[in-house]
């Protein structure tokens, strides 16, 4: 019986789940400011959307998931200026 490998590493995967909850991370933020009107909530709703879409298109391309946790770690930046 032939077992076939992953494409991902060890420490891909957990690359992946870190991705993973900044993306949870940054959507509960966008939300949240939409809610008590410091963003408007479609764009809120889109960029949430955007960055859904960007994780889950990342596939087992490592780089485009570490490319979406500078822009994550950016924007929740941005964002947390907001909430002040």
């Amino acid at each position: 019986m032939t077992v076939e490998t992953s494409a991902w590493r060890a420490n891909d995967a957990a690359r992946f789940d870190l991705a993973r909850e900044a993306v949870g991370n940054v959507v509960a933020l966008l939300l949240d400011l939409s809610r008590t009107g410091a963003l408007d909530t479609n764009a809120a709703l889109d960029e949430a959307k955007r960055f859904r879409r960007d994780l889950l298109d990342s596939g087992f391309d490592r780089a485009r998931v570490d490319q979406l946790l500078t822009d994550i770690e950016s924007r929740l930046a941005e964002l947390e200026g907001l909430r002040q």
